[in-house]
C-alpha cells in the first residue's frame, strides 16, 4: 500500500509503518527519503513530500542526478525545439517520419541530468539540469534553446516521451511502448464480425489485427500522436467468415520502437439465416384464347441456408377458371434445352413437368436446399369460363417465403 494522499495529517508512526518499521522507530527523515520514490532533489525533505508514496526498498540513490539521453528535433537553420504535440509516434519510434520535411526538420539528440530518484527512471515532477550537480537547467526547455510554446522529447534512458516547462520540469511522461488496448464486439452476422478498439493511441503507429492467431491486417487509429489521444474508438470488420463460428480476435498496438501485448478476445458469427432471394422474371403476364394454355417465360429464384423442404404454393384470383400449374428444375430452365416434348412438358433439364398437387409442390431437402430453383408456370383455361384474374407463387422454406412472383390472366377475350 503506499502513505495517504494529501489533506490529512502525517505522523512519523505512519511513515515508519509504509517502511515496514515499528510504529515508535526513530526516524531521521532524510534517510526515510532514500527509501521512496518520488521525492525531489532540492537539497531538502518536508512531511508533505510523503503523501501518497510507496516504499521502493532502496531501488535508487536519493539526492543524484542520473545522466539521460534526450532526443528532440533540429530545423534546417539549426533551430532547436521539442516534437510538437501531434509528432509524438515519431518522438516515441525516435525518427524523422512524421516530421516537417520543407522545415528540414530531424532528430537530434543530448545527455543532461535528471534528478531520478530510481536510477534512468523519469517521473512526473522531475527536474533536468545540465550538470549531475549545480542548479543550471537544461538548455532543452522553452526560454533556453527552445521557443516559448508546447514542446516534448523523447528519453531514451527512461524510454518514455515527456513535455517540459521553461523550468525544466518534467510533465505528461508516458512510455513510447504503446499501451494495451481493449476490444468488444459492436456487430456481427452469419459472415462478419465488427469490433470496436478502444485505446490510448499517444504512441500508436497502427493497431495490429489478429484472427485465431494468425496477422490478419493493420490499420490506422482513428487519431493518434497527441498527448490527448486517449480512450479513442477504431472500428474494425472481419469480413469472409463463417457462419455459428467462434473465433479468436487480437488486437495489438505497434509503433516502429515496439508493441503491445496481443489482446484477444472470443466472438462468434450468428448462425446461418434461410432467405431467398434474386427473383428473375417478375411479372409473367399470360395471355390466350378461350380454352387455352400458355406459359410463362423462364424464371429463377434463389435460396440460401435452406432447411428442411421447399413447398410452393400456386394461388389464382379474380374469379378465372382454370388450371395453374408449375415445373421446376435445380439444374436449369425445364422449358428450353431440351427436346420439343422436354421443353413442352417442362421436363428439360431434369425439369419436374407441369403440376400442381401438394407432392408435386414439394421439394425433398435433399434435392434443393440451397442455390437457383428455375421454372416456368401454366395456366390452362376452362373454355366458357370466365377468364380474366392473376396469379401468384410463393416459395417456402424453413418458415421463410417469398411470394412476388405474379401476373395477370386473360384468356378469352
Amino acid at each position: 500500500m503506499s502513505i495517504k494522499d494529501a489533506g490529512a495529517s502525517l505522523s512519523f508512526s505512519e511513515i515508519n509503518d509504509e517502511l515496514g518499521e515499528s510504529a515508535t522507530n526513530t526516524l531521521d527523515i532524510l534517510s526515510a527519503a532514500q527509501q521512496f520514490t518520488g521525492l525531489l532533489d532540492d537539497d531538502s525533505v518536508s512531511m508533505s513530500e510523503f503523501y501518497g508514496l510507496t516504499f521502493q526498498a532502496g531501488s535508487g540513490t536519493y539526492g543524484t542526478r542520473n545522466s539521460h539521453a534526450f532526443r528532440f528535433v533540429v530545423e534546417g537553420d539549426g533551430t532547436k525545439k521539442g516534437f510538437a504535440d501531434g509528432q509524438l509516434v515519431s518522438a516515441a519510434q525516435n525518427d524523422d517520419s512524421g516530421l516537417n520535411d520543407a522545415a528540414g526538420e530531424v532528430v537530434s539528440g543530448q545527455s543532461d541530468f535528471v534528478d531520478d530518484y530510481i536510477n534512468n527512471d523519469l517521473t512526473n515532477g522531475d527536474t533536468v539540469f545540465a550538470n549531475s550537480t549545480g542548479t543550471t537547467l537544461t538548455n532543452l526547455r522553452p526560454g533556453g534553446d527552445f521557443a516559448s510554446g508546447t514542446h516534448f522529447m523523447l528519453d531514451t534512458t527512461a524510454n518514455d516521451i515527456f513535455q517540459i516547462d521553461s523550468d525544466a520540469n518534467v510533465s505528461n511522461v508516458v512510455s513510447r511502448v504503446p499501451s494495451n488496448p481493449s476490444h468488444s464486439m459492436t456487430a456481427n452476422d452469419a459472415d462478419e464480425i465488427t469490433i470496436k478498439i478502444t485505446s490510448d493511441t499517444i504512441v500508436t503507429r497502427d493497431l495490429l489485427l489478429y484472427r485465431d492467431g494468425t496477422f490478419i491486417d493493420n490499420v490506422l487509429p482513428t487519431s493518434s500522436g497527441s498527448i490527448g489521444n486517449t480512450g479513442v474508438d477504431t472500428n474494425f470488420t472481419y469480413t469472409g467468415l463463417s457462419a455459428g463460428t467462434s473465433y479468436t480476435i487480437g488486437v495489438r498496438q505497434a509503433n516502429t520502437h515496439d508493441s503491445s501485448s496481443l489482446i484477444t478476445e472470443d466472438y462468434s458469427t450468428t448462425a446461418a439465416t434461410t432467405a431467398w432471394s434474386n427473383l428473375q422474371g417478375d411479372p409473367q403476364n399470360l395471355l390466350g384464347g378461350d380454352g387455352g394454355s400458355e406459359v410463362s417465360n423462364a424464371a429463377s429464384i434463389d435460396l440460401a441456408n435452406g432447411s428442411g423442404d421447399t413447398v410452393i404454393t400456386l394461388a389464382d384470383a379474380g374469379g378465372i377458371v382454370g388450371t395453374l400449374q408449375i415445373a421446376y428444375s435445380t439444374s436449369g430452365d425445364p422449358g428450353s434445352g431440351g427436346t420439343s416434348t422436354q421443353n413442352a412438358n417442362g421436363t428439360a433439364n431434369g425439369g419436374s413437368g407441369y403440376g400442381n398437387s401438394l407432392s408435386h409442390r414439394t421439394i425433398n431437402n435433399s434435392t434443393y436446399s440451397s442455390g437457383t430453383l428455375h421454372f416456368r408456370t401454366k395456366f390452362t383455361h376452362n373454355a366458357g369460363k370466365d377468364g380474366t384474374g392473376s396469379y401468384t407463387v410463393t416459395f417456402v422454406n424453413n418458415s421463410v417465403s417469398n411470394g412476388n412472383f405474379n401476373g395477370s390472366l386473360t384468356f378469352g377475350l
